[in-house]
C-alpha cells in the first residue's frame, strides 16, 4: 500500500516490530496498543476521532489464538482471544464505519480466517470470535453500501505466520494442514484485489473458502471426516515441518 501512494497508520501491541515496520516505511504513523484492554481501544478510537484521524483504507487484521478445548483453556485465554480478535476489531470498525460514512467513501477490510466459516476443535474460542466478525462484516456491509463505503473480509487458509509455526509445534490442529499453508504474500495480494474490486469476501485460495462453505452448510459432516481430515492433515504438517527445518 505504501508503494501506491498511502499514508500509513500502523498499530500493535509490540513497540520493538512497530519500530522495524517505521524503519521499513518513513512517514508511517504509529501507536503501541494493547488490544487486550478495551478501555485502551476505546480511548485509542476516541483519540483518533478528535484529531480529525482519517482513513481512506483500513486493515482491521489483529488477531490471537490459544490452543486447546474450550473446557481445559483458562478462563483469561478465552477473554483475550474474543477480546483481541472480535471486541477490538468491532469497536476500530465502529469508529471507522462513522467516520467513512459521513465522509461518505472508505474501505473497511478485515482479516477473519477460515476458522470464521468453519469451527475445529482445539480451537472453538478462536472460530466464536472469528464467526463473530464475520456477521459484523456482513450486516456491516449492507448499512454502509448507501454512503459509498465498502466492506471486505479476508478468509484465509492457515497462513505461515509465527502463529501457524507455533501450531505446529504445539498441537494445534491438523485440519489447518490439510492443504499447503498459504504465505503472507498471497493474503497481500487478496487484500489488493479486493482494493480493485471490492467485494464482502475474498478466500485464500478460493478452493478452501468452497469447501469450508460446504462444511458450514452441514456441520455434521464434519465430524464424519475428522479420521480421514486428521491423517491428511498430520502427513501436511510433518511436511510443513521439514519445509521450516523443524522435523
Amino acid at each position: 500500500m505504501a508503494a501506491d501512494g498511502y499514508r500509513l497508520i500502523l498499530v500493535d501491541f509490540d513497540a520493538t516490530r512497530l519500530a522495524d515496520m517505521a524503519a521499513r516505511y518513513p512517514g508511517a504513523e504509529t501507536h503501541v496498543l494493547d488490544q487486550r484492554d478495551p478501555a485502551a481501544v476505546t480511548r485509542f478510537c476516541e483519540e483518533a476521532i478528535e484529531q480529525g484521524t482519517f482513513a481512506d483504507v483500513a486493515v482491521v487484521n489483529a488477531g490471537m489464538l490459544v490452543i486447546g478445548n474450550v473446557a481445559d483453556i483458562s478462563r483469561q485465554a478465552m477473554l483475550d482471544q474474543l477480546q483481541v480478535n472480535l471486541v477490538s476489531g468491532a469497536l476500530m470498525i465502529q469508529s471507522l464505519a462513522r467516520r467513512m460514512s459521513r465522509e461518505r467513501k472508505g474501505h473497511i477490510i478485515a482479516t477473519v480466517s477460515m476458522g470464521g466459516i468453519v469451527s475445529l476443535k482445539g480451537s472453538a474460542t478462536y472460530s466464536a470470535s472469528k464467526f463473530g466478525l464475520r456477521g459484523l462484516l456482513w450486516g456491516l456491509r449492507d448499512e454502509l453500501s448507501a454512503d459509498g463505503v465498502h466492506v471486505t473480509g479476508i478468509y484465509p487458509a492457515g497462513i505461515d505466520t509465527p502463529m501457524l509455526r507455533h501450531e505446529a509445534r504445539n498441537g494445534g490442529s491438523a485440519l489447518n494442514f490439510v492443504g499447503d499453508p498459504v504465505t503472507v504474500d498471497d493474503v497481500v495480494d487478496a487484500i489488493t484485489g479486493a482494493l480493485r474490486k471490492p467485494r464482502l469476501e475474498v478466500y485464500v485460495p478460493y478452493s478452501e473458502g468452497l469447501t469450508g462453505r460446504i462444511a458450514g452448510a452441514w456441520p455434521g459432516l464434519l465430524a464424519r471426516l475428522y479420521p480421514m481430515l486428521e491423517r491428511m492433515g498430520e502427513k501436511g504438517r510433518a511436511k510443513f515441518l521439514r519445509r521450516i527445518g523443524e522435523a
